[in-house]
């Protein structure tokens, strides 16, 4: 949130004029879009209160799996979906004030679509998740071969 307010005082608020730091290759250039990645949905109607509830959903689903479902415990885990939880609270924050998300992050050289840190942290986030998801040791204790039945466990009652 920072950041956007730092390049949306010192730019202006599109259409500005970009900042170009690397003439032809790099600027910080203000705009403003409803849609989601890369501007997707943008035209649907009501397309900004449906991101910003499927923000608000994804933000619970993260505090849930972290410390209901045990999440919290990894250590990249947790990073991946603070990542995650920082992206959506900056974006939702700018859904919810500003009626559209403001992005200023501007690579000319390969005209890639603008966008801000919060998206940079999602999308890092959920790349982090998925070498989480790929490279983790599973927790979930491997079946014994060979085994005979499991003994019922014995409780011990008191004479009192």
């Amino acid at each position: 949130l920072t950041s956007k307010w730092l390049v949306f005082t010192t730019v202006g608020q599109p259409p500005a004029e970009p900042l170009r730091l690397w003439p032809g290759v790099f600027s910080l250039t203000t705009s403003f879009n409803k849609g989601a990645l890369w501007g997707l949905g943008g035209n649907i109607p009501f397309a900004n209160l449906l991101f910003a509830c499927l923000s608000v959903l994804a933000g619970a689903a993260i505090v849930y799996w972290l410390f209901w479902h045990g999440a919290a415990r990894d250590r990249f885990l947790t990073g991946a979906l603070g990542l995650i939880m920082a992206g959506t609270i900056g974006n939702c924050y700018d859904r919810l004030v500003w009626g559209k998300v403001r992005d200023w992050i501007y690579f000319e050289l390969i005209n890639w679509p603008i966008f801000n840190l919060a998206d940079s942290m999602l999308v890092c986030g959920a790349c982090v998740l998925m070498l989480q998801a790929v490279f983790a040791e599973s927790t979930q204790p491997k079946p014994v071969t060979g085994a005979g039945p499991a003994a019922e466990p014995v409780v011990e009652m008191s004479k009192e």
